[in-house]
């Protein structure tokens, strides 16, 4: 009888938001890239991103900062295992050697992780920033700013009382799904090399190569390697919204080019239509901003 009473029913008022305001007049770009091959000298030297994105996994290439301006920020990957801590810890050190000062957040697992590295934190679309109590959530957790969800409306993300500096993906390749082994591996008999990158059986890792997942339609959704020896699903079309004043119009801080499958020239070329305002070439999409979730 206890158990099928039903629970008493309380009813609270809603607590009142932070009386921060961190809305911006105009967004500031900040740049994620999936390699560092795709950061070129010409890129920095167009003295636009604020902010510069890197893999965690891509630091052991640095030997030092590609340039200086912008704040260089680390990416942490968006699934690991409690045994890959040590290596993660290590890794963030070697980043702060460098001189990275941010640290970009994908779930609230990766807090603990970067305790008492004395980084800047940065929330980032996998936090799922739906509401503007998502934001006061995140500013009690000390991050600085955060991403908002690409399935926002921009209507959605202009009413958003901005407690926090928030940030809006603006171009690129959105991810649609991550899995657990890589989708790759089958093909080229890759295998996972605890302390390092996957290591081929026979012949080359085609892993961190050109592959796609092509749908009955003919659309080619590209895969690239995740940490972990995982696969990230890339959409076949790229967001693109240089042409669209409404995206400055939010009330956001920073408004994130997200390079995936782009050569350094093409990261160029983007960066400068962004500039520019540039209307969009060749198959895009504007995503969810418009149109909202079917």
């Amino acid at each position: 009888a206890a158990r099928t009473a039903p629970p008493k029913r309380r009813e609270l008022p809603v607590p009142p938001l932070p009386e921060a305001d961190c809305t911006a007049e105009a967004p500031r770009l900040t740049i994620s890239v999936t390699r560092l091959e795709q950061l070129s000298p010409t890129l920095l030297e167009l003295g636009c991103p604020a902010r510069v994105y890197i893999p965690l996994e891509e630091v052991p290439r640095l030997e030092s900062l590609p340039g200086e301006g912008p704040e260089w920020c680390a990416v942490l990957p968006r699934v690991w295992r409690d045994r890959d801590e040590p290596a993660l810890r290590t890794l963030l050190e070697r980043a702060r050697a460098l001189g990275f000062t941010g640290v970009l957040i994908g779930n609230l697992g990766h807090l603990p992780l970067v305790r008492g590295l004395n980084f800047h934190l940065y929330g980032d679309y996998g936090l799922n920033v739906f509401n503007s109590r998502s934001l006061a959530y995140l500013k009690d957790k000390e991050l600085e700013s955060a991403c908002v969800s690409f399935e926002l409306r921009f209507a959605q993300i202009r009413d958003l009382k901005k407690v926090l500096r928030a940030e809006a993906i603006v171009y690129g390749r959105l991810p649609l799904m991550i899995t657990e082994n890589c989708l790759v591996q089958n093909e080229t008999g890759c295998r996972l090399d605890r302390q390092g990158p996957c290591v081929p059986e026979d012949g080359p890792c085609r892993c961190g190569q050109p592959n796609v997942l092509v749908d009955r339609t003919g659309a080619a959704f590209p895969l690239l390697p995740a940490y972990g020896h995982r696969t990230e699903i890339q959409n076949s079309k790229p967001l693109y919204l240089a042409d669209r004043p409404e995206h400055r119009r939010l009330g956001l801080a920073y408004a994130r080019l997200r390079f995936t499958t782009e050569t350094a020239e093409e990261c160029v070329s983007v960066v400068q239509n962004y500039l520019d305002a540039a209307p969009a070439a060749g198959d895009f999409t504007r995503g969810l901003y418009e149109r909202g979730v079917e």
